[in-house]
């Protein structure tokens, strides 16, 4: 083997195979590590994407609430609206009738006025 001692050659040949050994660990280590940034990368975003959703629904459904509230007021004040419009129409009938009644420029309630009292 191109003039080499025995030992000398088979030092070199036990160099070379430690030397591809090393290699192969490194590279398996490489790849190992290679893997666990990918799966940690993805178990990142899949978590990502799974709070981005959970905010999407909470802010959604709050939307909704508000939604829903503001349709609650609407409701209110147009019930609210009806309600005033009812007294004052009420409020002008009575001043209405009372003004029908006869004599009145007198003092005291009669008892016509009386009757246009509410219960």
């Amino acid at each position: 083997m191109l003039g080499l001692s025995r030992p000398i050659a088979i030092g070199l040949a036990a160099l070379a195979f430690v030397l591809v050994i090393a290699g192969l660990i490194y590279g398996s280590v490489r790849e190992i590590r290679s893997m666990v940034n990918e799966a940690a990368s993805s178990a990142k975003a899949l978590s990502d994407q799974t709070w981005a959703a959970k905010i999407e629904k909470a802010n959604a459904e709050a939307n909704k609430r508000i939604a829903d509230q503001a349709s609650a007021v609407i409701q209110i004040q147009a019930d609210a609206a009806d309600r005033v419009n009812a007294a004052s129409q009420e409020l002008e009938e009575l001043r209405k009738r009372n003004a029908a009644l006869p004599h009145g420029g007198d003092i005291g309630l009669s008892a016509d006025r009386v009757r246009l009292l509410p219960d």
